[in-house]
């Protein structure tokens, strides 16, 4: 089990936040017609969270504005990230894309245009569809009535490992070839042993070490390795990324021991209070205060109604 939730996600974002990373996916990646038109010098990271009508928080995982072809008007470009395959993925992306011109509108700004593009690594194919082709047979007279946009689709099974190591930017490569193989099982993954070791050297050169922690605690959430495993191939990298490793190790063993004891305290205080023992024996009994216990009970509460 991941000991942090969504580990991809996170990964993903921390990796595509960069700047320099997304200049280089789009250079190495994307499609001809819109690399050679977008205008790097405008290109921004901007607020990826949108309110909607029902004043919940939706999240895009990334969104990055930039000039096209020599225009003013902005071209937003909407990153997904998926690890499964989405079988309706115009839906959430047209609730993003909506609650960007949304935004923009109550901004007086002009709207953009959206490209949407995700980057997928599930281990099941993605089958790329139309929107309209999700209504069976419409009537010919009803079919201008539904909506129709594009998405860009990078599913990183689909590349070689030779093109993702090949990658100019040791963000960009590093990152998409784990993703990729991050529902490897032991034996395959041991295979990227050696780039591993090179790409953490480069990033230990490179002077980042906290992206080289990043990379550390993604393994230890994803990989099917045990902890000595792995620190077994970063002792093969240096001391220092051995010295990262084992302080992120005693970090999670830390969070988990912390994790079982407040689960501990919770099903303790539970079965006290429930046996009508008050708050103030409790906190004595357990060395807390009687504002954490009623903390506690107040949870407990909760989850009876």
């Amino acid at each position: 089990m991941s000991r942090i939730s969504n580990p991809h996600d996170k990964f993903f974002k921390e990796t595509f936040s960069r700047l320099d990373v997304v200049q280089s996916f789009i250079e190495e990646v994307f499609p001809q017609e819109l690399r050679e038109q977008i205008n790097f010098g405008t290109l921004q990271l901007t607020n990826a969270s949108f309110t909607d009508s029902f004043l919940a928080e939706f999240m895009a995982d990334l969104v990055y504005q930039t000039e096209f072809a020599g225009q003013e008007t902005l071209v937003t470009l909407l990153f997904e990230h998926k690890s499964y395959t989405d079988n309706f993925p115009h839906w959430q992306l047209l609730r993003y894309m909506t609650n960007i011109w949304m935004e923009e509108q109550k901004q007086e700004k002009k709207p953009s245009i959206v490209i949407p593009i995700i980057i997928h690594h599930g281990k099941t194919a993605w089958k790329k569809a139309s929107l309209k082709s999700y209504f069976e047979n419409p009537h010919p007279e009803l079919q201008r009535f539904l909506p129709e946009f594009d998405y860009l689709l990078f599913s990183l099974n689909s590349y070689s490992d030779y093109q993702i190591t090949n990658f100019r930017n040791i963000f960009l490569s590093t990152a998409t070839m784990l993703l990729k193989h991050s529902r490897d099982e032991k034996e395959e993954f041991l295979k990227l042993e050696a780039f591993i070791i090179e790409k953490i050297r480069a990033l230990e050169n490179a002077h980042q070490e906290d992206y080289i922690q990043s990379v550390i605690l993604y393994l230890q959430n994803t990989i099917d390795l045990t902890t000595n495993e792995l620190i077994i191939i970063f002792t093969k990298v240096s001391i220092t990324t051995t010295n990262i490793a084992m302080t992120v190790a005693e970090q999670i063993r830390l969070e988990e021991r912390i994790h079982t004891t407040e689960n501990n305290i919770f099903n303790h205080v539970k079965g006290l209070w429930e046996n009508g023992v008050s708050s103030q024996i409790i906190a004595v009994s357990f060395g807390i205060s009687i504002q954490k216990v009623e903390e506690i009970i107040q949870k407990i509460k909760v989850s009876l109604n």
